[in-house]
């Protein structure tokens, strides 16, 4: 026997079993009459008013009026913007070989 009819075998078990789990969960799949008739279920109802989009993109609009855009945490944090990853890349200025540390 090669490899090649090894792993001939080994698939066609393999289907064969599988086969057999999908037969046996439909013919397991009848549910008894009482399940049927059972009349106990949850339902939800909420009253949900949806949100006036335009008078929340003014309110957003006057709290950032005058205010300069604060840089993203990432950036703050010591962080590279992807663009100037490029330019970093260019000058050789990345270290590859230093640890980080998590």
């Amino acid at each position: 026997m090669n490899w090649i009819h090894f792993l001939l075998w080994l698939g066609g078990t393999y289907t064969l079993y599988y086969l057999a789990l999908v037969l046996w969960d439909n013919f397991k799949m009848t549910t008894p009459q009482n399940a049927k008739s059972a009349t106990n279920a949850l339902t939800f109802s909420e009253q949900v008013t949806p949100h006036d989009a335009a008078a929340l993109l003014e309110n957003q609009k006057a709290s950032a009026g005058g205010q300069p855009k604060n840089a993203p945490e990432m950036i703050a944090s010591g962080g590279v913007v992807l663009k100037d990853v490029f330019s970093l890349a260019r000058k050789e200025a990345i270290v590859y070989i230093k640890e980080v540390s998590f």
